[in-house]
């Protein structure tokens, strides 16, 4: 009954992702209808219509549904491996470390980063995967971590890195500074399909891995001792999953931008919708999280107008009481 209502549940969020994508592609200066849609693909429609859909909306409203998705899956995981139902990419520094790697890359680098595009993710996941691991061994004691020093730790590690993404910006040349400053504030900025080829083969690979542990994930909520009594490799474990989470987010990271609390809201919204079994949760979490971005993206374009507001400030004014919320509610 349980896996029958889930499944109910993952249709309807199937359903609204669906609507999302067709009301954030009609959304903008010049309304665009499911025929005109048609039509582009077709090569019916006129050249305006097709150049808008399938230059500029089309691939900016898939980059929001891979990254809402991929930060979603990345946050779930990470609550489950660090026991915090604070966890998020954004808010315990991995996005930021991301970044800040990209960031150096593009200052040494700089022809480099024209000509070859696909190195962004390689720089972005070292960068995440090296802040994850430093807040690992800095919130472990006595061989278990403490949520709360991997929370302040990862808050610090944010702040750290977002300080010196401004500070680097402003020893760089003005296209790259606004780069920067993209970064910082998550914006949805990519209007090119390459950023798509760029990040759809990392989700393919890191996350069937992660589905791949749904048991695992159960039984660590069990805490360590039960999930050792059962057989569960829980420092082992927790490593690898926390290379996964960590490499998915900054591969998202690595094509949107800082976006922060996709990761933190979805997984709640989701285990409230169908419980806390991962084999509902992670994929719950990650139709949530699409729609949230996609979302939060066609409002930041059309709120106000000639004005865009970045994605990641749309996510953050609307996340932030519910995230200090929880903070109150776990203190």
């Amino acid at each position: 009954m349980r896996r029958k209502r889930a499944c109910l549940i993952q249709f309807i969020l199937v359903l609204g992702l669906i609507a999302t994508v067709l009301l954030s592609l009609n959304s903008g200066y010049l309304q665009i209808g499911l025929a005109d849609l048609w039509g582009a693909i077709t090569g019916t429609a006129e050249k305006t219509s097709t150049l808008i859909l399938l230059k500029m909306r089309l691939p900016r409203i898939i980059l929001a549904v891979l990254c809402g998705m991929g930060l979603a899956l990345s946050g779930c995981t990470l609550q489950a491996v660090t026991d915090n139902s604070l966890a998020d990419p954004g808010i315990i520094g991995i996005n930021a470390g991301a970044g800040f790697s990209v960031m150096i890359f593009m200052w040494m680098f700089p022809s480099l980063h024209i000509d070859t595009k696909f190195y962004r993710p390689l720089f972005a996941m070292m960068g995440g995967l090296l802040t994850a691991f430093f807040l690992y061994n800095f919130a472990k004691r006595d061989g278990r971590i403490r949520p709360a020093h991997f929370l302040l730790g990862g808050i610090g590690a944010s702040a750290g890195f977002t300080s010196m993404m401004t500070i680097l910006g402003t020893n760089i040349n003005s296209s790259i500074y606004q780069m920067v400053q993209r970064w910082l504030v998550g914006n949805i900025w990519g209007t090119d399909w390459y950023q798509i080829k760029i990040l759809l083969p990392c989700l393919l690979v890191l996350v069937p891995l992660l589905f791949w542990r749904v048991n695992v994930l159960d039984l660590l909520l069990l805490g360590e001792d039960s999930a050792s009594a059962l057989g569960v490799r829980v420092g082992q474990e927790r490593r690898v999953l926390l290379f996964l989470s960590a490499a998915l987010a900054a591969s998202c990271v690595s094509v949107s931008g800082g976006i922060g609390f996709i990761g933190l809201v979805a997984p709640h919204i989701a285990r409230r919708i169908t419980g806390v079994r991962h084999r509902n949760l992670l994929l719950t979490s990650m139709l949530t999280g699409g729609i949230l971005l996609v979302l939060a993206d066609t409002v930041g374009r059309v709120l106000l107008s000639g004005i865009e507001v970045p994605a990641g400030i749309v996510i953050s004014i609307l996340a932030a009481p519910y995230f200090l919320y929880l903070l109150h509610k776990q203190i």
